[in-house]
């Protein structure tokens, strides 16, 4: 008997499809500007109003997510819906809109309510600046690509843009690769090392190209700097610092967890075998992958780097992480218990 589109897992149709889910990333930004709004109102406002966001997504999500269980939507073929498309290309004003608010009425905050702030601005940035750019600077379209490079460059991480594509999707899952975590790397160890191979890396690629792309994107992020401190004083710019770091340190504990302990294995010509679906782990939790826009389907994304996000799949044949990403960004900060969760989990290479 065939398969009806949901048993396959994709849809036949090429109309691009909008779903509400595909919005989801925009309830960040939403809840941040509730937040300043009224801390910019009233200083005094009570302190969860300054930490909600924070606390919010390492705490609330991670828990509904794992209550919600799995994703059963199939992939959707074709180009993404037009709305879906401008959902992510509005994230830069709307990213840029919240970060340059929070750094206006910082100086207002007293010393709690300033880091609640400047922390839920970086667990935002994270996923709107970061995980949004990211999905932006894989697509064709050169627009996408430029939305996504101010995007990384606004959490002052431009390099990612380069790197990433031109970097750690060909050498993922080898030790040539500081972005794959090495089975028994902490955490604490694994994400200096990453931060500081990708802007390495990415200047080494530019070289290698005579282009200069890194450095733009850098200078970019020095405007903003100069910006921010003009306009709002010293205090405003330590404000986008300490989000900034938040952001890109989300985005690597998250990179700790896709390739985890994943080796490719080397051929008797002393190249890497092709990279495909044993070499990044996999979640297809509901809530995370509307807010993360798929990207628990890792192991597609890395064997179609192409593939728009509606559609990748999840892939039942690659290594599966035991939960969402929401609940494995908690564990990986404490070493003994992610050893003792993962290790066993690690499958072997062929040699």
């Amino acid at each position: 008997m065939p398969q009806t589109p949901s048993q396959s897992g994709v849809q036949t149709s090429e109309v691009a499809v909008f779903r509400l889910r595909d919005a989801a990333v925009w309830l960040l930004p939403v809840s941040l500007a509730w937040s300043i709004h009224q801390l910019g109102s009233d200083p005094q406002a009570p302190a969860w109003v300054a930490w909600q966001v924070f606390f919010g997504v390492h705490s609330v999500i991670p828990l509904l997510d794992l209550l919600l269980g799995q994703d059963h939507a199939a992939p959707r073929t074709g180009r993404p819906h037009l709305i879906t498309r401008l959902v992510l290309l509005g994230c830069l004003p709307a990213w840029m809109g919240v970060l340059l608010a929070g750094a206006a009425i910082s100086g207002g905050l007293d010393t709690l309510a300033w880091w609640g702030l400047a922390l839920s601005c970086g667990a935002t940035g994270g996923i709107v600046a970061i995980n949004v750019g990211h999905e932006l600077i894989h697509r064709t379209s050169r627009l996408d690509r430029t939305v996504g490079g101010l995007l990384l460059a606004s959490v002052s991480y431009g390099a990612f843009k380069v790197e990433h594509v031109r970097g750690h999707h060909l050498r993922v899952a080898t030790d040539e690769d500081t972005a794959t975590a090495r089975q028994g790397e902490s955490l604490w160890a694994f994400v200096p090392r990453s931060v500081l191979g990708t802007l390495r890396h990415a200047l080494q690629i530019d070289a290698a190209r005579a282009r200069h792309e890194t450095l733009t994107w850098s200078a970019l992020t020095v405007l903003l700097w100069i910006a921010v401190a003009t306009v709002w004083g010293f205090g405003a710019l330590c404000f986008v610092w300490v989000a900034s770091v938040v952001a890109i340190v989300e985005l690597e504990v998250v990179n700790y967890i896709e390739h985890y302990g994943l080796r490719r294995a080397r051929l008797a010509d002393g190249r890497y075998e092709p990279v495909d679906h044993r070499h990044s782990w996999n979640a297809n939790s509901a809530l995370i992958n509307a807010f993360l826009l798929n990207l628990q389907r890792h192991a597609d994304h890395h064997a179609h780097a192409g593939k728009p996000h509606t559609a990748l799949r999840s892939e039942p044949d690659a290594p599966q992480l035991p939960a969402g990403y929401g609940a494995m960004v908690l564990i990986a900060w404490i070493p003994p218990l992610w050893r003792a969760i993962m290790d066993p989990r690690i499958p072997r290479v062929r040699p």
